[in-house]
């Protein structure tokens, strides 16, 4: 074997993720089913949680028909009795849980602050921020347990500035940087890393419905929105998703990763 094969064999064993679980929130579409199949095509066990369960069984027979393994929950990831229940019923399963992606996510409509309910501060809150707290914290305690496991959290290039959402939106998404930190630094010691990853504009997700959208406010935020480029598709997004849950970044925790074609850059 030359060199550049023998790396090539070492890079790729290291993002082999057979033998561990994955648990992928909002995997039912978008974003989140397209990390639920990668991950299930480098060999992870997914389990898809998702509010609707005819899209946790659509992603699940998408993966067994790429010949992976995968179980589902339809669960409202805002429900910390629900989500306790069915980490326990996985576990109870005798399955280890070694990674957790946050992808779940709404959007607020763009609405200002002035325009914005305290019922959609709160939604938005409740599934952008809270969720990922409630099933961090369901979690934890068995990645802790078995001294490993990585924390992958979707924020969102709203995370990083100020026009990119409406307000509920860009305070839940610069929350979930927190969220991130926290963790990373609270749990290293054990052996947890936690990342999280910033889209840009991403093509074929249905989050900005476009019905809802405050185009008033919308067109304040027009020259920070312009400079998203052309979108991206949502495998860009799960293949950085990959990097972070796979021993390829065995050293990389606390990061928080634009994957926005540059447009944070701007």
């Amino acid at each position: 074997m030359d060199v550049r094969s023998e790396q090539a064999t070492k890079f790729s064993s290291k993002s082999d993720l057979s033998g561990r679980t994955a648990i992928v929130t909002g995997g039912g579409a978008g974003i989140g089913q397209a990390i639920a199949l990668t991950l299930a095509g480098r060999g992870a066990r997914l389990v898809i949680f998702d509010r609707l369960a005819d899209r946790v069984t659509e992603t699940m027979n998408k993966i067994a028909a790429a010949g992976g393994t995968a179980s589902g929950f339809s669960v409202d990831i805002t429900d910390e009795i629900a989500v306790e229940r069915a980490v326990s019923e996985i576990v109870g399963s005798g399955s280890g849980i070694d990674i957790l992606v946050n992808c779940a996510g709404i959007f607020d409509g763009y609405k200002a602050i002035v325009d914005a309910s305290t019922d959609l501060w709160n939604r938005v809150l409740a599934v952008n921020l809270t969720a990922p707290f409630i099933m961090t914290r369901a979690i934890l305690p068995h990645m802790v347990k078995a001294h490993r496991g990585s924390i992958i959290n979707i924020g969102s290039v709203a995370a990083l500035r100020g026009g990119s959402g409406g307000a509920a939106y860009t305070a839940s998404k610069h929350g979930v940087i927190g969220l991130t930190r926290s963790i990373a630094w609270g749990y290293r010691a054990e052996g947890i890393r936690c990342n999280a990853i910033c889209p840009g504009a991403i093509g074929g997700t249905a989050i900005m419905d476009q019905s809802t959208i405050d185009m008033d406010y919308l067109a304040r935020c027009e020259p920070v929105y312009a400079l998203a480029g052309e979108p991206g598709e949502p495998r860009s997004i799960a293949e950085a998703v990959l990097f972070l849950a796979s021993d390829q970044s065995s050293f990389v925790n606390g990061v928080v990763m634009p994957v926005d074609g540059g447009w944070s850059a701007g």
